[in-house]
């Protein structure tokens, strides 16, 4: 049975990541840029966007379904359902979210990244800046999202961490005993 501290961590790390994954996912349905010409780019427009948003979106439902487990064990120190089952469930399903997130993270950055320089090299061909047009800030707001998504996997990796001390016992000891 893990220490006092380590559920009442447990319970406030799955809100804050259920907290960064919602954050990320409104920046992200918000983000558009409508060109001079009329058309629109949003985060549908680019696929690893929509990656992005498809892993907050199973990210905060993994915490919302785990967050009730974490509360009753949090108050009482008991596990809800007995036997092996859930602590197994946590520490599986918190590595495959975290793993999962790791990778979100890594697209979201990199695409920012890339289509930032071809479209700056783009407007340089035309005499124009990135920085004058709307798509600096839809980008900007797509590292926003992502900063969002790696704070969530941050609590996410943590959690995972406690799950396998939880899982090998030595949560239960405390972990510098």
């Amino acid at each position: 049975m893990a220490s006092k501290a380590t559920a009442i961590a447990t319970v406030v790390l799955r809100i804050f990541t259920i907290l960064f994954a919602a954050g990320s996912v409104v920046v992200l349905i918000l983000d558009k840029a409508t060109d001079v010409d009329g058309s629109k780019l949003t985060f549908k427009n680019v696929t690893a966007y929509r990656y992005v948003l498809a892993t907050d979106v199973v990210a905060a439902a993994y915490c919302l379904l785990q967050l009730p487990f974490a509360i009753y064990y949090a108050c009482t120190e008991k596990r809800l359902l007995r036997g092996d089952f859930l602590p197994a469930f946590d520490f599986y399903g918190d590595k495959l979210i975290a793993f999962l997130m790791a990778t979100s993270v890594g697209a979201g950055f990199l695409v920012t990244v890339e289509l930032k320089e071809f479209l700056g090299d783009l407007f340089k061909e035309f005499g124009a800046d990135l920085k004058d047009s709307m798509f600096e800030g839809f980008f900007n707001k797509g590292y926003l999202a992502g900063g969002l998504l790696a704070g969530a996997f941050l609590c996410m990796a943590i959690l995972s961490i406690l799950s396998s001390l939880q899982r090998t016992g030595i949560g239960s000891r405390g972990f510098f005993r």
